[in-house]
């Protein structure tokens, strides 16, 4: 039975969010699909997170998309629901917050957006990330979605009328009473624990937003979960699908390449030209990598534009292609290259980065739904999916997630792993 209706508005967001529940042992399943049958949701699972795929929309689509979630839930008895925002407040986050507290006829939704373990941290209203303010770091230089403002109530008022209200650390004791938007500060993991155990004495849980910095320590106070995950037997070859632009992605792709990784950089015409992948270049293209990945412990498919080159902004400009069509078309196109790969008979362990690029592959492949096993890092995110009847094994992260030597680490790791020399605690 689902205790827990959890709504994020990207997929790796959602995956990083239901991981951490998966952890504690509760049942959790993340699905691609925001029209929700929930008579055909397994009676096992405790927690159930939606992707709503929001980020992208205009805020009122947006609203609408998480209104409709959260009144069904809401009609249907769910007891608790947690809209799941991204840690550094890009996309529609007044909107949705909006939809979720008058979709459930509340008079208020408490929002802890701090992720203190990721550098991402609240004080005074504002968010920062490793102390830089939230507008001033590279997510405010974001291509698609820019944030513009550091202040947390200046982004919620420039998508939303409800009243905002900033709170320290220390619950008020009027928070029952108060109407709208809730924002607490928080500096450091106990300060998101101490908030929560709060809200849970008031019974205020049951409609609360947050990124995955809330999630982990949602299950010891909701009391979900039993018996840990076990860790399914992991392939140490890895092919990497970057389909970030995130300067902290561009950084892990550039170190793995100067230590001699085999790479694949997709130009302009080959991202942006919807028949491409169905041609015979791309059948060359997706030999070569196929044999690479079948000869190397790890292989590099990025879709990021090499130093000197035109880029792909200029090139779909020239073409007429807007901003919202050329992110469709790169994330429509890695996720028909990763199906070729795998229906090619590739059994690497695939590590998608990127929320779009993991959305494009599920899209394309036919999946609906997808299990988090564990983490490999902080917000790194083991899963495994079914596709045609098989387990494949699919490692995942946000762009702006993780140390610029992550794709060596994480190949020493499951390298160790297939000789039985590690063991990764869930």
């Amino acid at each position: 039975m689902v205790k827990l209706l959890v709504i994020a508005d990207d997929f790796t967001g959602a995956l990083d969010t239901g991981v951490q529940f998966t952890l504690s042992g509760a049942v959790t399943y993340v699905i691609v699909d925001s029209q929700i049958d929930y008579t055909k949701i397994e009676s096992n699972v405790e927690v159930l997170v939606i992707d709503a795929e929001t980020r992208h929309l205009d805020k009122a689509e947006a609203y609408q998309k998480v209104f409709s979630i959260v009144r069904q839930a809401t009609e249907i008895g769910i007891s608790y629901i947690y809209k799941k925002t991204d840690s550094a407040l890009r996309g529609n986050i007044g909107a949705e917050l909006t939809a979720a507290m008058l979709a459930s006829r509340s008079k208020h939704i408490h929002f802890i957006p701090a992720f203190p373990k990721m550098g991402r941290t609240t004080v005074n209203g504002v968010h920062y990330i490793n102390g830089v303010p939230v507008a001033q770091s590279i997510f405010g230089k974001d291509p698609f979605e820019p944030v513009r403002y550091s202040d947390i109530k200046g982004i919620i008022n420039s998508q939303s009328e409800l009243p905002v209200h900033i709170m320290g650390a220390d619950i008020s004791e009027s928070c029952e009473s108060t109407d709208g938007i809730i924002v607490y500060d928080s500096n450091c993991n106990q300060d998101i624990k101490n908030i929560a155990e709060k809200l849970m004495k008031k019974d205020e849980m049951h409609l609360i937003a947050g990124c995955a910095g809330l999630a982990s320590i949602l299950s010891q106070i909701l009391q979900l979960g039993s018996e840990r995950p076990r860790v399914p037997e992991i392939k140490p070859n890895m092919l990497i699908a970057c389909g970030s632009v995130n300067p902290v992605s561009v950084a892990q792709c550039n170190d793995a390449e100067c230590k001699g990784i085999p790479y694949f950089r997709l130009t302009p015409e080959q991202k942006l030209n919807t028949d491409w992948t169905e041609n015979c270049d791309a059948d060359e293209f997706i030999q070569k990598l196929y044999d690479s990945s079948e000869n190397n412990h790890m292989v590099i498919l990025d879709t990021n534009d090499m130093e000197g080159t035109e880029s792909t902004t200029t090139y779909a400009q020239k073409r007429g292609i807007s901003a919202e069509q050329m992110r469709i078309h790169i994330m429509s196109g890695m996720g028909k290259i990763l199906k070729r790969l795998i229906d090619k008979g590739c059994d690497s362990t695939i590590f998608i980065m990127g929320g779009d690029s993991l959305v494009g592959f599920a899209r394309e492949a036919g999946i609906k739904g997808i299990f988090p096993v564990c983490e490999m890092d902080c917000g790194v995110v083991l899963s495994q999916l079914n596709y045609n009847g098989k387990m494949l094994n699919v490692i995942s992260k946000s762009g702006g997630f993780g140390k610029k030597t992550l794709f060596s680490d994480l190949s020493k790791i499951l390298l160790r792993l297939n000789e039985g020399k590690e063991v990764i605690k869930c």
